[in-house]
């Protein structure tokens, strides 16, 4: 397979920056297949954002800290490698940073990012809302929102990141149990957080995963897209959130389409964590 891309072969994606390989606890596949798949995808700039999850029970970060070196350390061979064919950048899905905040603002100024994402996967001290069990007697689900969406607010108070990950995470999983369940109860919560990333000049994220899941579901809905919008939110970043090569790039095309509708002519990625501006017309 060549891995320069031509001036005949057309770029159809705009950017995928919200990825993971074998560097996450949730993922197997090396740095350089993803990139290649990137590539075959005809995405312009994709971004490998390894896990880097903290918690307020640990104490020892050394494997995740030698993790995020490997994860990094293969990623700018992939740069050198695809330079002039697709703009490959380094990243970190930074979870729960305020769980040990000195320790994630160690990280992001011990090491050298194009591209931050923060993220929130759990409230507090919590249970991640992948392992969510409607049938444990014990788990107090809108308790547990409502301390997830308190701590989300925090998180973008605090602000030491690039772009806001899957606002709406917890709702991924509640819908395999709870199909209908009433996402509008929670909007209050939405509303203050959407507000505080245009208000800081922060980005968000939307993030297609849910997109590959039935039923389907965009992280966030499309009406909080258009909302970031509205209060002046400028810069919406694009996520497959791919654990596998296959789903590189995948949902792209729906979030181009989604945006459009939402009122935003451009969209960004970041380098050295700096926004870039691509124009969706470029790519609809």
């Amino acid at each position: 397979m060549s891995l320069q891309k031509t001036s005949a072969m057309p770029i159809f994606l705009h950017a995928d920056i919200h990825t993971h390989s074998e560097y996450s606890i949730d993922g197997e596949y090396t740095v350089k297949k993803m990139c290649e798949s990137a590539l075959e995808s005809g995405l312009s700039v994709y971004a490998v954002t390894d896990h880097y999850d903290i918690s307020v029970a640990f104490t020892d970060f050394s494997a995740l800290d030698e993790s995020l070196r490997k994860s990094l350390g293969d990623t700018l061979v992939e740069k050198d490698r695809h330079r002039g064919a697709m703009t490959v950048l380094t990243g970190i899905e930074l979870g729960q940073p305020l769980e040990n905040r000195p320790k994630a603002e160690e990280i992001l100024e011990g090491f050298a990012f194009d591209f931050v994402l923060g993220a929130l996967h759990n409230p507090p001290g919590g249970l991640d809302l992948y392992y969510y069990d409607p049938n444990d007697e014990n788990y107090h689900l809108e308790q547990e929102l409502e301390r997830y969406f308190l701590a989300l607010l925090s998180t973008v108070h605090w602000g030491k990141f690039d772009s806001a990950a899957h606002l709406t995470y917890p709702f991924r999983y509640i819908l395999q149990h709870h199909e209908g369940y009433p996402f509008a109860r929670w909007d209050d919560h939405l509303e203050a957080i959407v507000k505080a990333l245009a208000e800081k000049g922060l980005g968000m994220e939307l993030n297609v995963s849910g997109l590959r899941k039935k039923p389907p579901h965009a992280m966030p809905e499309a009406r909080w897209v258009r909302r970031f919008r509205e209060l002046g939110g400028e810069k919406l970043t694009f996520g497959s959130d791919a654990h596998n090569p296959k789903y590189v790039g995948a949902g792209i095309p729906e979030a181009m389409q989604i945006a459009s509708e939402a009122g935003f002519s451009y969209v960004c990625y970041f380098e050295g964590r700096a926004p870039h501006y691509i124009k969706l017309s470029d790519f609809l």
